[in-house]
C-alpha cells in the first residue's frame, strides 16, 4: 500500500464511526459478501451462504481464481462480481468494482477474509459491516467475530446444512465423462499417492485426471467412493456425501 492510500485511509476513517441501528433482520436483506481468497476456504462458507440466501438477496465479490467452482453453482443463489486481485483504496480495480456497484444497496457487508480488506467498506454506503476480529479493523467494520464461522451464524440464526443443493451437478453428464476416460463401476476417486486394493474401476489424480481439470468435480460427482487427501476435493466428497475410504 502507498503513502497516498495509506493517509487517505487515516484521514477518511473518522466517516465510519457512526452508531448503526438496531439489527432487525426479520425482513429480507441485501448482502454483500466477500468471498475467500481460496477455493477450500470458499467450500467451507457454503452452509452459511445456503442460510443467508433465505433472509435476502446477495452480492458476492469473488476471485477469478474461483470461476472453476463458481461455474458448479446455480446461478439463482447470488449475483458474482469477479475481480482480479483484492481492491486497494484509490487502485482502479477499487474504483471499478465501486462503479459496478453505485445504483445498489446494502443492509449488510460481511468480508469472508482474513486479514479482513478494510477497502471494501468504502465501496457503498453499508451501515453494517461485518468481519473477523482483528483489532485494526475498527471502525472499517463495526461488527466483528471472533475464531470461526460458528459466531456468524448465531449472529444470524443459521442452522448447520449440506450446501449440495446450491450446485447444479448433472449425474448424466458424469456418466458421460467417466465413459469417455473408460471407467466402470464401481469407481473409486484416488486423490493421493498412496494405493488401496478395490474391486472395480479407480479414477487416479495426476494419472487420469489433472487436478487442475475443471471437471474434476463433476467426475467426483459421479464416483462411488473417495481416498486421498484431505484437501478441497475430500471437501467436495464429503458435500456429496460420497462414501470416503480411511
Amino acid at each position: 500500500m502507498n503513502v497516498v492510500a495509506k493517509l487517505y485511509l487515516k484521514t477518511s476513517k473518522r466517516r465510519f464511526f457512526k452508531a448503526f441501528k438496531p439489527l432487525g433482520i426479520k425482513k429480507k436483506r441485501k448482502f454483500l459478501v466477500s468471498a475467500p481468497n481460496s477455493i477450500i476456504d470458499f467450500v467451507k462458507i457454503l452452509p452459511f451462504l445456503k442460510g443467508l440466501r433465505k433472509m435476502g438477496t446477495i452480492v458476492m465479490l469473488m476471485p477469478k481464481k474461483l470461476e472453476s467452482i463458481h461455474r458448479y453453482i446455480k446461478p439463482n443463489i447470488f449475483e458474482t462480481i469477479f475481480y482480479e486481485e483484492p481492491s486497494g483504496i484509490l487502485t482502479e480495480e477499487h474504483k471499478r468494482l465501486k462503479r459496478q456497484l453505485a445504483d445498489k444497496h446494502f443492509h449488510f457487508l460481511i468480508e469472508l477474509n482474513k486479514p479482513a480488506n478494510i477497502s471494501l467498506p468504502y465501496l457503498t454506503l453499508t451501515e453494517k459491516r461485518i468481519c473477523f476480529y482483528e483489532k485494526n479493523n475498527y471502525p472499517y467494520y463495526n461488527i466483528m467475530m471472533k475464531n470461526d464461522l460458528s459466531p456468524l451464524n448465531e449472529f444470524f440464526n443459521i442452522r448447520k446444512s449440506n450446501p449440495k443443493n446450491l450446485f447444479r451437478f448433472n449425474l448424466r453428464e458424469s456418466k458421460k465423462l467417466l465413459k469417455k476416460i473408460n471407467k466402470k463401476r464401481p469407481i473409486l476417486f484416488v486423490n493421493g499417492k498412496d494405493k488401496i486394493p478395490w474391486k472395480g474401476s479407480q479414477i487416479v489424480v495426476g494419472k487420469d485426471i489433472s487436478a487442475s481439470d475443471p471437471d474434476i468435480y463433476s467426475i467426483l460427482y459421479g464416483c462411488d467412493a473417495y481416498f486421498g487427501q484431505r484437501d478441497i476435493i475430500y471437501e467436495f466428497a464429503k458435500m456429496f456425501n460420497t462414501r470416503i475410504i480411511e
